[in-house]
């Protein structure tokens, strides 16, 4: 592999820190967690490793063995390879699991004004209120762009789960239900669907509750107490008593607190404020 300085670095633990956090103050880092003996890595390797090329320094590629650096690949929640993310100003902002043709991998750094974006696009402009913490606004944004006319199923599917973030359920399920049977299986349909089903199974905190302060250090009574507050769309009370779990005891039950945290993490988005709370928290007590 031929590695460039400043363009494509290889990255260990103990340079983590540097060559990703601290430089993506700076500069947008894409980081690969792959693995030798990985099929698909050695089609998207060469891929990533092209684009850094062509755009100069616009982004780092630090690719990640996950082989040598099984610490990082488990702070990142990292459950297969290649997993892709992007990390900027600190915080992870993007990522995609899995290999990826060259337009999707184009298509997620335009998001985050690497190389040409697509200009007047809906859909990227929605995300972008998303990432700013406007929820409402980015609902109300793309809302008006499919009742104008413009709802294919790629704005509809991104509208059905911001929809089902934003507690706006009927609307979500009307969406969803519309959807293409193929856009069902796209990563935001499937999102959506997971939030509604949890909304479903919205039911009496008061029983969860009382158990966990009966047993504080119950890890299991915990857990149940934090999915029922996520279901009511409680976020931050659920995420601070699935944190409390892992705290308590992270490998319980095959390591349920971490689960329970990174499904919320993607129920959330990683441009939620509070994913990316838990997520830095969960990374140093994964470290330690």
């Amino acid at each position: 592999m031929n590695l460039q300085a400043a363009k494509i670095l290889d990255i260990t633990l103990q340079t983590f820190e540097k060559e990703v956090v601290q430089r993506s103050l700076e500069t947008p880092v894409l980081v690969d967690f792959w693995a030798p003996w990985c099929g698909p890595c050695k089609t998207l390797g060469p891929a990533l490793e092209k684009l850094a090329n062509e755009c100069a320094g616009a982004f780092v590629l630090a690719k990640v063995d996950i082989d040598q650096n099984a610490e990082l690949a488990e702070a990142f929640g990292v459950q297969s390879v290649p997993t892709v993310v992007l990390v900027s100003g600190g915080q992870v902002v993007d990522g995609f699991v899995g290999a990826q043709p060259e337009s999707k991998i184009k298509e997620l750094l335009a998001r985050h004004g690497v190389g040409a974006e697509p200009a007047n696009d809906p859909v990227l402009e929605a995300l972008e209120f998303e990432k700013q913490g406007t929820l409402e606004k980015a609902v109300q944004h793309l809302r008006n762009h499919v009742v104008m006319g413009g709802g294919d199923a790629r704005a509809r599917a991104q509208l059905a789960r911001l929809c089902a973030l934003a507690g706006r359920t009927d609307e979500a399920r009307k969406l969803w239900d519309g959807l293409p049977d193929a856009e069902k299986e796209t990563e935001p349909a499937k999102i959506a669907r997971s939030l509604l089903d949890l909304a479903a199974q919205a039911g009496d905190l008061v029983p969860l509750e009382a158990a966990v302060k009966q047993a504080p250090k119950d890890v299991k009574a915990r857990l149940a107490f934090g999915r029922g507050l996520l279901a009511a769309r409680q976020h931050e009370r659920a995420l601070e008593e699935f944190w409390t779990a892992a705290q308590t005891d992270l490998a319980f039950e095959g390591g349920e607190p971490k689960k329970a945290l990174i499904e919320a993490f993607g129920l959330l988005g990683e441009e939620h404020p509070l994913t990316k709370q838990y997520r830095r928290k969960l990374s140093v007590l994964l470290c330690s």
